[in-house]
Parts: structure tokens; C-alpha cells; sequence
């Protein structure tokens, strides 16, 4: 009996370290090879606008890729680059943190960033590991 409980103990170990070593190695999930769901910036303003909870259940944590003009860009505490797409409310753009650094973005340049939707807040939509869409 005593060898059947210290075979299970030892077979649970072995199962929790294989796992623990799988999610250690295990690459993070990016947007590179991920089918987005194709909005306007100003329709996901607006979705989060008029009913936020439905929103989050449509995009919060999916990829996304959010059509706009960019109406600014500036640096993020971690020296990287966010991109805000105008959605007509000049309080509430979509944040894009862009994942690369030193790329360079025109203000007034029509474009389509890729990224995972992180929610609304005070100050717009937000997504991030963003990257420009060709």
C-alpha cells in the first residue's frame, strides 16, 4: 500500500514539473499569425461608448484590426511607441502600443493596426502588441 501512495506521489510530481517546464518555455501568443476582427476606430469607440460589457464580450483579449487616422504619437513609460487613432472624440482614441520600437508613424496617415483588445478606460479604447498592418 505504502509503495502505491509513494507511486502516485511521485507520478503527480513528475506531471506537475513536465507542466511547469512546458509553460515556462512556452513562447507567448502574438498577433503575427492571428486573424483579426476587422473594425473602424470610430466604431469601436462607439461600441465601447454604448454598451461597454457587450464590447469587452466581442473583443476584450481577441485580436483585432482597427482602421483610422492617426491624430497623435507619443512615447509610453516603457520608451516605446503609442499610436492614437482619431475617433472623433477628441477625449477617447484608440490607444495602440505598438510592440517594435523606433518605427515611425505620420500624424494624418490613414492606417490599420493589428492588436489584442486590453479594454476601455478614462482615456479611450487600448490595444497592445500592435503592429502595423500592410
Amino acid at each position: 500500500m505504502l509503495k502505491k501512495i509513494i507511486g502516485v506521489v511521485v507520478l503527480l510530481a513528475a506531471i506537475g514539473v513536465g507542466t511547469g517546464i512546458y509553460l515556462f518555455y512556452k513562447k507567448p501568443e502574438t498577433v503575427d499569425d492571428k486573424k483579426g476582427i476587422a473594425v473602424t476606430a470610430i466604431e469601436l469607440a462607439k461600441e465601447f461608448g454604448a454598451n461597454e460589457q457587450a464590447a469587452n464580450t466581442k473583443y476584450l483579449n481577441k485580436v483585432i484590426e482597427v482602421s483610422g487616422v492617426v491624430s497623435e504619437t507619443e512615447q509610453n513609460q516603457d520608451g516605446g511607441l503609442m499610436v492614437i487613432l482619431d475617433t472623433g472624440d477628441p477625449m477617447a482614441g484608440v490607444q495602440c502600443a505598438m510592440r517594435e520600437k523606433g518605427i515611425q508613424v505620420q500624424k494624418g496617415k490613414e492606417m490599420t493596426i493589428k492588436g489584442f483588445c486590453s479594454g476601455s478606460g478614462i482615456t479611450g479604447v487600448s490595444l497592445t502588441d500592435c503592429i502595423i498592418k500592410q
